[in-house]
This record gives structure tokens, sequence and C-alpha cells, in this order.
């Protein structure tokens, strides 16, 4: 029995279990209990975490990258980047033009027309008898040349009459002249010494008939002056547009019966922006080539428009374009279009750019001291070669074309520019 006792298993002793805080039970999990979670799961945590690190510096990097070039640098601050950091410098094509005078041009095209047209209106009443072969439309005509000649005989026969009358009077005049005479000497045999009354002297008949006269000098006048007028001429030379004048008509006096223009009046009309004419100023008189075909002629401007076109808010200039009878067929003529270069003021130290030069602002890029500066110029025109500016100091050159991510300060190496590739 006491064998038994001996080999009979001791019970374990049961220690008392106090409740655990969790880092005490984590902390006992940990050095007696094996990790649930397999090693897989946890490697891909691991890179799931690692992407999302990735792609946050990518779009932080993104943002610097985007935002970088619009923040200049400051020589020496706090934001200037490291020496062994610093971007290159950027190539640009610049030019060195020199301050010289240059004539601003204003290049136009407009239609020739007519200040004015003029009716063809006789002042007199007559049946036409010639007509002029330069009566036709499309007719030229000299000043003074006659055009058309209406029937004579009737002003003719007027012309007489008023004459007669003319040699009447004159007669009443002699007469009563005489009469007044005779009355006067007998009434000085009758009352020596005393004044001759003016009844007794006739002057009040004598005035009466020198009126007379004169009335009928008048009449005679007016008759030779209407038959000067059935000879039909103009005081210029000129082109006929429209007539219906034909041998053997009727025309009634104020009644027109055609068309014509002066040539002297024919003129270029040229619309112009107000821009271009502030160029220009004072236009009036400026000197214009007017190009059609081959042909060139100098000219120069009349006048200019007190008003704006309506629709268009164009000023227009007037070139007067005199011509002559003389002038070879082909001239300039009311409906013709043409081109026009309007020579303008010159500028004493102005400078010449192409127009590759001049941003989208309005402003030029030019270097100095290695660095992209910015100018807005006074634009003072342009003519067939680029555009004219006041001059300034242009450093190391004005830059031509587009610099990308251009900044005021940015580092630039100027290169010289080669137009056409040359």
């Amino acid at each position: 029995m006491k064998n038994l006792k001996r080999l009979r298993p001791r019970a374990p002793e049961i220690e008392a279990i106090t409740p655990m805080k969790g880092d005490a039970m984590a902390q006992a999990r940990g050095t007696s209990e094996q990790p649930s979670a397999p090693p897989t799961d946890r490697r891909s945590r691991v890179l799931g975490i690692g992407q999302i690190v990735l792609v946050l510096a990518l779009m932080v990097a993104a943002i610097y990258f985007s935002r970088a070039p619009a923040t200049p640098v400051i020589s020496g601050g706090m934001n200037a980047a490291p020496s062994g950091d610093a971007a290159p410098a950027q190539n640009a094509a610049v030019i060195t033009p020199i301050a010289s005078v240059n004539q601003v041009i204003v290049e136009g095209n407009g239609a020739v027309g007519v200040a004015s047209y003029i009716d063809l209106v006789p002042q007199i009443t007559g049946r036409i008898a010639q007509l002029a072969p330069a009566m036709q439309v499309g007719g030229a005509f000299t000043a003074g040349q006659v055009l058309l000649v209406l029937e004579q005989e009737e002003f003719l026969l007027l012309l007489r009459q008023a004459l007669a009358d003319v040699e009447v009077q004159r007669a009443n005049l002699e007469l009563q002249q005489a009469k007044s005479d005779a009355a006067v000497s007998n009434y000085g045999l009758i009352n020596p010494g005393r004044e001759v009354p003016s009844l007794v002297a006739l002057r009040p008949q004598i005035a009466q008939a020198r009126a007379q006269l004169q009335a009928a000098q008048s009449r005679a006048d007016i008759a030779r002056l209407n038959l000067k007028r059935t000879e039909f001429s103009l005081p210029f030379d000129g082109m006929i547009t429209q007539s219906s004048a034909q041998v053997g008509q009727l025309v009634s006096s104020g009644k027109t019966f055609g068309q014509a223009y002066a040539l002297g009046s024919v003129e270029l009309t040229v619309p112009i922006a107000q821009t271009d004419l502030a160029q220009l100023a004072p236009a009036a008189d400026r000197r214009v080539q007017v190009v059609t075909g081959s042909n060139r002629i100098d000219a120069s401007i009349d006048r200019v428009s007190a008003e704006l076109d309506s629709r268009s808010r164009f000023a227009r200039v007037f070139v007067s374009l005199p011509q002559s009878a003389e002038q070879p067929q082909g001239s300039l003529k009311p409906g013709m279009f043409a081109d026009v270069v309007i020579l303008g003021p010159r500028h004493d130290n102005s400078l010449l750019l192409p127009e590759a030069a001049m941003q989208a602002n309005g402003s030029i890029w030019f270097v100095r001291g290695g660095q992209l500066q910015q100018q807005k110029p006074t634009v003072l025109g342009s003519n067939l070669d680029g555009i004219v500016v006041q001059g300034f100091d242009i450093g190391e050159g004005i830059v031509v074309g587009n610099v990308p991510g251009a900044v005021t300060g940015m580092a630039i190496t100027p290169i010289p520019y080669l137009q056409n590739g040359s």
C-alpha cells in the first residue's frame, strides 16, 4: 500500500491566474504563442504599402517639377538652389539691331472713284443740229470742246431784233439830245443870263431815252448769249458716262440729257485702320505709290474722311489721281482697284525688328548679363521689312521666337539668329 501511494501521480498545482493587461498579454502570447498569419500575407501587406508610398512620391515629384519653372530663382536668397544643382543656361537666338532712321510704311488697297459727277443740262431749249463723236458714252473731251450744237436760226433772228431795238433807242436818245440843245439855245436868247429849267432842257426825256437804250443793249446781250449757248461745251477735261443726245432731238432748258465727270476729280478711296492712321499722322499730303499691274503712279493723300465707316470702323483716305485727256488708254478709271503704299514719317533712333521678336502680349525678350529680361517697347509703326520701335538698350541682343518656360532672370546663352536658316 505504501508503494501504491508512492506511485500515484501528484495532482498538478493550480496557480492563481490573475488578469493580465493588454501589453502583458501580447508579450505573453509573443513568447508562448506562434504567429497566426502566414508569411505570404505579411509580404503582400508590405508590397502594398510600398506601392502606395511610391505613388505618393511620384505625385509629389510631379507637383514640384510642374511648379518649379514658374518660381523665379533669387540669387543668394533662401530659395536659391545649390550651385551643384543649378539648371544649365538655355540657348536663345538673338539679333542685335542698330538704332538708325527707319520709315513707317502702310500698305492697303482701294477703289478708284470720282469726287462728283456732272449732269449735262442745256441752258436753252432747242433742237440738236450737230453732235460731236465725244458725246457718246465713253467719249473723252477737252475743256471748251463743242460737244453739240443746237439749231441757231431762231436765236440769230432774236439777236438781230435786239440789235435793231438798240439802234432805235440810240436814235431816240440822239433826238432828245438835239431837242434839248435847241430848247436851251432859244431860252438863252429870250432870257439871257438865266438858268434853263429842266423841262425846257428836256433833261428827264434824255434820261429816259438813255435808260431805254441801256435796256435794249441788255436785251441784245442776252440774245447774243443765247446764241452762244447753242454750242454746248464744258470747262474741263472729262469723260462721258451717260448720254441720250441724238441729232434732231429736242432738249429743254434745265433738263438733263447725260452725265460726265472731270478727269481732275478722279481719286482713290483707301480704307485704313485707326492705328495705321495714327502712325501716319499727319496724313494729309503724305506721298503714296499707287500700284496697278505693272504701272506705278506717284500721288499724295488729298484728305481724310471726317467720320469712320459705321460697319468696319475704318477711316478713309482719299488719294488724288489727276488725269488728262492726253493720257494713254489703261489709266486708272472709276471702278478699278489698286494697291497703295503710303510713305509715313521717318523716326530717328529707332529699331527695326522682325515680327518673330514680338511676343503675344506686345512685349519682347532681350538678354542682359546672361539673363532674360522683358521690355514692352513703344511701337512706332511698321514697314516692308519689319516692325519699327523706339530705340532702347538691348543688352546682348533681342530674342527672336519663343523661349520655353521664359521668366525674367532665366539664364540664357545668346546665339546669333540665322534668318531663313542661312
